[in-house]
């Protein structure tokens, strides 16, 4: 790259002369053969001054086409409150649509007309998608666009992209750190079933994948299952039960997500009993909440943040060039805190 001390060895100008005049100073004396020769030699050489540089900038900037983006999410209020992972998952990618300067676009279902509306009216990119939806809504969406990311779930017909979750993996590494820890007396909390991308119920993953690797571990004898709701209330409510009844108590709980895990300490502190001192908790998700609620949640990670950075940038990219759909998998990790007691 040219330099003005380059320039002033090529000239035989000095510096500040060779700079005043680039830049157009109106108080320099100098010649106009002068000036017409260090313009001459500066632009033959191919150096920029500052100036030049940021207008340069500002005009490529202009120039880059506006990107739109569409959001489609099935999730109510309600539904993000009891599961507010899909909640910052949504909000992750909202941040980095705005750090990438996207604008977004919201889509929403007509159910009387059967199609999705666009909030701003405005030929998205591509979409990225939130929740599960029927045949009807996947019909209508891809009528908008073709270039889809699903977003922790995935079509099984090959035809889309998505960024997933390995669910079962999570849970592996969730019983290893476990068993490391001590605790073989292990008791799941969750449903039996979860809505798939259809919103059809389906075995639900964590759990089955906790059943058959406490096989694989030889400690199928030591484990309970509690089945409850993905709510704190159900969750709540079946714990109590179980206490009641007066099962064996478990060394460890390992709750689906973090509204199972609340109910569960809000059922454990109706009975004065400690964690992680009379019984250990670890968690499935990891957002905020972990590490704000007392005490902090050891829990199975996974990455939410950089999953809907994924996300824009696969949509983006195959907005931009021909593609083939593909399924990006994240690996959950243990995020050691403070709701799991060594017991060895």
């Amino acid at each position: 790259m040219i330099t003005l001390k380059n320039l002033s060895e090529m000239t035989g100008y000095s510096i500040t002369t060779i700079s005043r005049v680039l830049n157009n100073d109106t108080t320099l004396r100098a010649s106009e053969k002068t000036k017409d020769v260090i313009r001459t030699i500066a632009k033959s050489s191919g150096y920029k001054t500052m100036q030049s540089k940021k207008n340069k900038s500002k005009l490529k900037n202009n120039l880059i086409k506006k990107t739109y983006l569409g959001i489609v999410e099935t999730f109510n209020m309600e539904e993000y409150i009891q599961d507010p992972y899909y909640m910052y998952l949504k909000g992750f990618v909202e941040q980095e649509c705005f750090n990438k300067k996207i604008e977004i676009v919201k889509i929403q279902y007509d159910e009387k007309e059967g199609k999705y509306s666009l909030f701003p009216n405005k030929k998205v990119s591509g979409i990225i998608t939130l929740g599960n939806f029927s045949p009807d809504k996947m019909k209508a969406i891809k009528k908008i666009s073709k270039n889809i990311v699903f977003l922790d779930c995935a079509p099984k017909n090959g035809k889309y992209s998505s960024v997933v979750v390995d669910l079962e993996l999570g849970v592996k590494r969730g019983i290893d750190y476990l068993l490391k820890c001590g605790h073989k007396d292990l008791c799941f909390v969750g449903p039996k079933t979860a809505p798939n991308i259809l919103n059809r119920e389906e075995p639900e993953v964590k759990r089955n994948a906790f059943i058959k690797y406490a096989k694989e571990k030889n400690i199928e004898e030591f484990t309970q299952i509690i089945d409850c709701e993905r709510s704190i209330e159900s969750a709540h409510k079946m714990v109590v039960k179980f206490i009641n009844e007066k099962n064996k108590f478990p060394t460890a709980f390992l709750a689906v997500n973090e509204s199972v895990t609340i109910g569960i300490l809000n059922a454990l502190s109706h009975y004065n009993i400690k964690v992680p001192e009379d019984v250990s908790i670890l968690n499935y998700n990891n957002t905020v909440y972990s590490a704000f609620v007392n005490p902090p949640l050891s829990s199975i990670s996974i990455n939410s943040e950089y999953m809907a950075k994924i996300a824009v940038d696969l949509v983006v990219r195959q907005s931009e060039n021909e593609y083939f759909p593909i399924q990006i998998s994240v690996f959950p990790e243990i995020m050691e805190r403070e709701s799991i007691k060594k017991l060895k």
